[in-house]
């Protein structure tokens, strides 16, 4: 539910909804660099896959990993190649079918991030790995950022 009132020039914005509070990983690295990560809502895992292989082919990309966040078909994946912000920006907005709203904030924080603890008793696993033509620049132990927040829970 949210309410919306508007005195003069000034706007209060009230809003009742379920969350879930979650953990994420964080895209940057410690020397400013970032990771690449994808997030896909209602995109088929074959749609999934050849979108995915378009930005590995097209950028020269290590192992791209696929998770299963929700069924029938929302995605995540991760590319351990290290890139400077605005060509990792550059290789997320290549890809087709990655949710806008996921690309959009994290230009705007200047990282993205990632869920990985469960959320509604539904955790992201493991369901496919892209075989790159490179090898990795950063192992997931590399990661330094990671974020409690809240998320909204549809049930």
């Amino acid at each position: 539910m949210i309410k919306r009132l508007t005195i003069g020039h000034y706007k209060l914005t009230l809003t009742f909804a379920r969350i879930a509070k979650v953990i994420g990983v964080n895209s940057n690295l410690e020397d400013g660099r970032h990771i690449l990560m994808w997030d896909f809502d209602d995109v088929s895992l074959n749609n999934v896959r050849y979108y995915l292989n378009q930005a590995l082919v097209r950028y020269a990309l290590s192992d791209i990993y696929i998770l299963r966040t929700k069924e029938p078909d929302n995605y995540i994946a991760y590319c351990f190649n290290a890139f400077e912000f605005k060509r990792a920006a550059e290789i997320i907005a290549y890809t087709k079918g990655v949710d806008w709203q996921f690309f959009r904030f994290g230009v705007y924080r200047g990282h993205w991030t990632l869920r990985v603890t469960p959320k509604n008793e539904r955790t992201p696993y493991l369901v496919d790995v892209i075989k790159g033509v490179t090898r990795a620049d950063v192992k997931p132990s590399d990661l330094p950022s990671w974020v409690r927040y809240e998320t909204l829970s549809w049930r």
